[in-house]
């Protein structure tokens, strides 16, 4: 695109220098490369005017900036000038990326619940015939194509890149899980959802928001200005409740029979879940492979999701009984001794509550849970998830979580002051052997749930990011268990 026709765009806009043509635009001066544009955007934390001339000497030929900020003329760089380029950069993606518009998108926000949701939507609408594309905690992934996430919800350029991409392959729809970092930061701008789901809202990230009530209307955001569509609300969270009230039209689900959809019958074992579901699509008999009572609010989530967007009921059926497992959420780690052995993300104190009292349904004999809580992030609920893990575990193992740059032993000591009876507690600071310690406590009939890392493959120890898995952790240590 000519630097000329970028202009013509956008109100206001001014432009000096000779008119380039620009291969691509970044907010980020780092990953500019030659024949690149440059826009300037002023973050959360940082302002995107203090690296211009970083990324002119990287290639840049194109800046946009605010009035009076940029010498780009003299580098024989074409500067357009805006009044405001957040707001430039809103109205430039749907013209650099005019097929990611075709795409058909689902959006889905909360605390809990995101990530095996977005995996059930994407089996359901496999089983209809569709090309789903998923971005996630996870991955981005569509078709055979599936690049590891760094960040929940990308920004808005690189959201737009990847949502074009799918669409050039063929993908018609995108589940998104939503992030109320990405709400708050406005990632998502230029977006308008079909539709908009929201799990629950329990406390996590007070390390970004200041309170509860402003991670609630982060959240909020996705309905009030992103979502075009239909909204699926789960009211048995009390802010679901509150957000239901301005959305009267809203798909609402929950155990409550005064939900659309609403749960008739919820068995849970170790094979996983039998439910009957109440819907306004008739009644849904289902057997999922999913573990926990907690996942019957996520096949809720997605039974509403997919009526919303027309999908038959025998595809939905079809497609969450498909669905085998969701890493690191309620994963069982396969093993020779029949030991039921879990890992779960769970590393709110919701979460864990949720994890261990799904887990508890299914065990016949002792719930051992081994968890820690990461570092440089909210302490406020390290004593709660304490509290909690010690109430519901018959054994509780307190380990290291990603400390990142605190002293390990100073999170454990936090989690260890929620916990009043500690005849039951046990403390190793080394992941790998509270894994080992927790398996070699279990007697047949007893469930390990390790928390808190679920999918990670790595742990952040200072500067440090280690190789680590729960998973093959846990694997391990039970191979040597079952050796002779």
């Amino acid at each position: 695109m000519k630097a000329s026709e970028a202009a013509a765009i956008l109100d206001g806009a001014r432009i000096t220098g000779t008119d380039n043509e620009f291969s691509r635009l970044r907010a980020n001066s780092r990953s500019i490369r030659p024949g690149d544009a440059f826009i300037a955007v002023k973050g959360s934390a940082d302002d995107g005017h203090r690296y211009i001339e970083d990324a002119i000497k990287a290639g840049a030929r194109v800046v946009f900036c605010n009035p009076g900020t940029c010498t780009a003329n003299s580098h024989a760089v074409t500067a357009i000038e805006v009044p405001d380029t957040r707001e430039a950069l809103r109205r430039l993606l749907p013209a650099l990326y005019p097929e990611a518009e075709r795409l058909g998108l689902i959006g889905i926000t909360g605390t809990n619940g995101k990530t095996t949701t977005t995996y059930l939507l994407e089996s359901v609408l496999k089983a209809a015939g569709k090309e789903p594309g998923v971005i996630g905690t996870i991955n981005m992934r569509h078709h055979n194509v599936s690049i590891t996430s760094s960040i929940t919800t990308p920004g808005p350029l690189d959201l737009f890149e990847q949502l074009d991409s799918m669409a050039r392959a063929g993908v018609d729809t995108c589940v998104m899980e939503v992030s109320s970092h990405s709400l708050d930061q406005d990632r998502v701008m230029g977006l308008k959802f079909d539709c908009g789901i929201f799990t629950n809202l329990s406390q996590d990230h007070l390390d970004y928001h200041p309170d509860m009530e402003a991670y609630f209307l982060a959240k909020k955001r996705l309905f009030d200005v992103y979502l075009k569509g239909a909204a699926v609300i789960n009211i048995d969270d009390a802010f679901g409740k509150r957000l239901v009230r301005d959305l009267p039209d809203a798909i609402t689900y929950g155990r409550q029979a005064g939900a659309l959809i609403h749960l008739r019958l919820c068995r849970a074992d170790s094979e996983g879940l039998h439910l009957t579901l109440s819907s306004p699509a008739g009644d849904l008999h289902l057997n999922s492979r999913l573990m926990g009572e907690v996942n019957a609010y996520n096949i809720m989530a997605c039974v509403g999701a997919s009526i919303a967007s027309g999908i038959d009921k025998s595809a939905v059926v079809s497609g969450i009984e498909a669905l085998q497992e969701v890493p690191g959420r309620m994963e069982p780690v396969r093993n020779r001794l029949g030991l039921t052995v879990l890992v779960d993300f769970a590393h709110t104190p919701d979460a864990l509550q949720h994890a261990l009292a799904s887990a508890r349904s299914f065990t016949k004999g002792r719930l051992i849970s081994v968890f820690g809580c990461g570092g440089d992030r909210d302490r406020t609920k390290r004593p709660l998830m304490g509290a909690i893990a010690a109430a519901a575990s018959d054994v509780v193992i307190v380990t290291s979580d990603n400390p990142r740059s605190e002293d390990p032993a100073a999170i454990i000591e936090d989690i260890v002051a929620g916990i009043d009876d500690r005849s039951r507690l046990m403390v190793e600071p080394d992941r790998c052997k509270a894994i080992r310690l927790g398996i070699g406590l279990m007697k047949s009939g007893d469930c390990l749930l390790i928390a808190g890392k679920g999918h990670e493959t790595y742990q952040i120890i200072g500067s440090q990011r280690l190789s680590f898995d729960d998973r093959v952790c846990a694997a391990q240590c039970l191979e040597e268990v079952s050796r002779p």
